[in-house]
């Protein structure tokens, strides 16, 4: 981060007092775009105005509780290169201790409890994977990777992992820890994954989960709640069940109008004028969520009429191509959806006691255990207390999820998708090898699961254009949010992504004097990509001659102009020319002086 560019007050935007800002959606890009807006730009918080579909804020960063027990749908996992989002939670006041900020909570808490993982990868009921630190590949996959990581994105358009991987790929020990983590499959877009693989480069004991941040409590308590404060007591309008459905643009598709929605189930239409500003997330990954519990499938949501903020997208981009191309991402729920569950184990700690002794770490720093054997592909972890304010003492809680239910249990014979909470229970439990206690855990435990018909929507294969920009050419008062807009070099499924489209949103259609915070350069630092390649060829200590792949002579000219498009690929550093004309350090000369040139 260029703390020079980056961490400065900016000028307070001509006008900006006399604007007005409509938020559509109010997770945490919503709720980021309020905050930067009051902060950076400088508005007045009287004149925003945020409007939810659901009764509370908060988007896919729940966390709630009812009579019988706790929910979350989701786990964020979190990084310290993750800019854009500890930017906005330095501005945060804590709301546990005063003079501090959500920022120095998160800090404090990783200090005290930071996640170490030795038992990432279970195997045979209750096994720690000897073999999962071995990130040694074939040849022929290194080579795969490398040719993905050097193609461009347009060479890479709606292709595949498919395309270039086969199965034996897919078993490896980097592909297990890899994918179980971030819900990667082998039909994923190759695009995306190659934003992944270069992105977090700095990455370098994966299979430990070193460097994973987790919150004091849930999200929701540890980072949307704060922000939701912060705006209530700023001054901001908060408007929910106001379902919009779509925007009235001008002729030309360049400036809203009007915004359509509903509210208490009634039409309803926001005015907009030119100088005013209208932000719109435009999908949301748990979507059309539904849910289950111990003795109830969580059933999946087909509906294509009323899907959130996808249905202005989809909306959007009737008018305009500009606006992407949402039926890539929307129309394959079988291959979108998944299931996460979240025990509430009250007054048993014998589960959880289980569970600290087999992988070693204390609750809620060990990390998300994959089971490799799972036909569902199961992970799970179990959180420390409390997880919640207003968790009791004899509660305990965890979280999971199945990225292949589509598929036969290895002891519940079902499909993960057609299973009650028990159900998922129980074949967890057999992962663990604890069906011994099965009857004790499941008399105490209430099960909430969660189907997310598009949780992994935004992995489908693509090409540019297909997602549409933050501001879309020509927008004058318009900028899209969320996980369904393009970011440059950026990644999608990270609450980084949101954040970081509130930031370019606020500045750009503002036209604020100040830089963007860049998306983390890791792929530019040879000290992590020699790392990479070392574990990948499975050398250790120093590389030595015995190392070097042999080289036919032949395949030179080849070798040499990869050499040339890797080394000219890479950006120039930054300008350091620091007046407003960034030209400048484009051109020879611009000041025309007087005085003669030396020969």
């Amino acid at each position: 981060m260029n703390i020079y560019k980056t961490m400065y007050r900016p000028k307070k935007p001509l006008g900006v007092d006399d604007r007005q800002a409509n938020i559509v959606g109010g997770g945490i890009a919503g709720l980021a775009t309020a905050v930067f807006l009051i902060d950076d730009a400088q508005m007045p918080a009287r004149n925003i105005n945020i409007f939810e579909k659901k009764p509370v804020m908060g988007g896919s960063m729940d966390g709630t509780k009812d009579a019988a027990g706790y929910l979350c749908r989701a786990e964020r996992e979190l990084e310290p290169y993750m800019e854009c989002l500890w930017y906005l939670c330095s501005k945060i006041p804590s709301l546990e201790n005063e003079g501090r900020t959500v920022l120095d909570d998160v800090v404090d808490f990783n200090r005290d409890e930071p996640i170490h993982s030795e038992a990432r990868v279970i195997i045979n009921q209750g096994e720690i994977d000897a073999h999962y630190h071995d990130y040694k590949l074939e040849p022929k996959y290194a080579e795969a990777m490398r040719k993905i990581i050097a193609s461009s994105e347009e060479e890479l358009a709606n292709l595949s992992l498919n395309d270039f991987f086969d199965e034996g790929f897919y078993k490896t020990n980097f592909w297990t820890c890899f994918h179980s983590q971030l819900a990667f499959k082998d039909y994923h877009s190759v695009i995306e994954c190659r934003r992944y693989w270069q992105r977090f480069t700095f990455i370098t004991r994966h299979e430990y989960l070193e460097g994973f941040i987790h919150t004091k409590y849930n999200e929701y308590d540890a980072i949307i709640l704060p922000i939701e404060r912060y705006l209530i007591d700023k001054g901001v309008t908060f408007t929910n069940d106001f379902a919009v459905t779509d925007l009235e643009l001008t002729d030309d598709n360049n400036t809203v109008k009007n915004i359509i929605a509903t509210h208490a189930g009634q039409p309803a239409k926001v005015a907009v004028s030119a100088q005013d500003l209208v932000f719109v997330t435009t999908g949301s990954i748990s979507e059309n969520s539904t849910f289950g519990d111990n003795n109830t499938v969580a059933e999946t949501n087909i509906d294509t009429t009323d899907m959130g903020t996808f249905t202005i997208w989809k909306n959007l981009a009737k008018k305009d191509e500009k606006f992407g191309h949402p039926e890539k991402f929307l129309g394959q729920i079988d291959k979108t959806k998944w299931i996460s569950f979240f025990p509430t184990v009250k007054g048993y700690p014998e589960f959880f006691k289980r569970i600290e002794r087999l992988s070693g770490s204390p609750a809620g720093t060990g990390g998300l255990m994959v089971f490799k054997d799972s036909n569902w592909d199961l992970s799970f972890e179990i959180h420390h207390k409390p997880f919640f304010p207003y968790q009791a003492e004899d509660e305990e809680v965890g979280w999971g999820y199945g990225l292949y239910g589509e598929n036969e249990g290895n002891y519940i014979k079902k499909r993960m998708w057609d299973c009650t909470g028990d159900e998922i229970m129980t074949e967890l439990l057999y992962h663990l090898g604890m069906l011994d206690i099965k009857d004790e855990v499941l008399a105490h435990t209430y099960m909430s699961t969660a189907m997310m018909p598009y949780c992994t929507a935004q992995f489908m294969p693509r090409e540019l254009g297909d997602r549409p920009l933050v501001i879309p050419a020509g927008c004058t008062n318009l900028a899209l949010l969320g996980q369904f807009v393009e970011i440059k070099d950026d990644v999608v499924f990270t609450v980084e992504t949101s954040v970081r489209t509130a930031l370019e949103a606020v500045y750009g259609l503002l036209d604020i004097e100040k830089d963007v915070i860049e998306v983390n350069p890791s792929r530019y630092d040879i000290r992590y990509l020699l790392e990479r390649v070392k574990r990948f060829a499975g050398i250790k200590g120093d590389v030595k001659p015995s190392d070097l792949p042999e080289i036919d002579p032949a395949e030179l000219p080849q070798l040499e102009a990869a050499l040339l498009k890797m080394i000219n690929d890479v950006p120039p550093y930054y300008q350091m020319y620091l007046g407003r004309d960034q030209t400048i350090p484009t051109k020879k000369s611009v000041l025309h002086p007087e005085a003669p040139l030396s020969e």
